[in-house]
């Protein structure tokens, strides 16, 4: 008896427990939870979230799994990811 492949994956983001389908980016899913930012910005404190979607403009940044500074755009969701909201801001301190 085979098992039929999952069509979502499950990943929490800030304690929160959510779903995506397979072969969802990190941006993706949480966009497509309703979520548009997820990291502010240094000086002025704005919300960032995807906007190249290409990984050139690092505004995506993300906490993944106790990594820091995760461009979430690039990244693949995998099922157990854990999320937060990052304190990274985009800068060399961050990495």
């Amino acid at each position: 008896m085979s098992k039929e492949p999952a069509s979502a994956l499950r990943f929490s983001f800030d304690g929160r427990p959510l779903e995506a389908p397979v072969g969802s980016t990190l941006a993706g899913a949480l966009v497509r939870n309703g979520i548009a930012s997820w990291r502010r910005t240094r000086v002025a404190g704005q919300a960032r979230g995807v906007f190249c979607g290409i990984g050139t403009c690092f505004d995506c940044l993300i906490d993944v799994n106790g990594e820091r500074a995760v461009r979430a755009c690039l990244r693949p969701l995998c099922d157990g990811d854990r999320l937060e909201t990052s304190a990274s801001t985009g800068g060399a301190d961050d990495v």
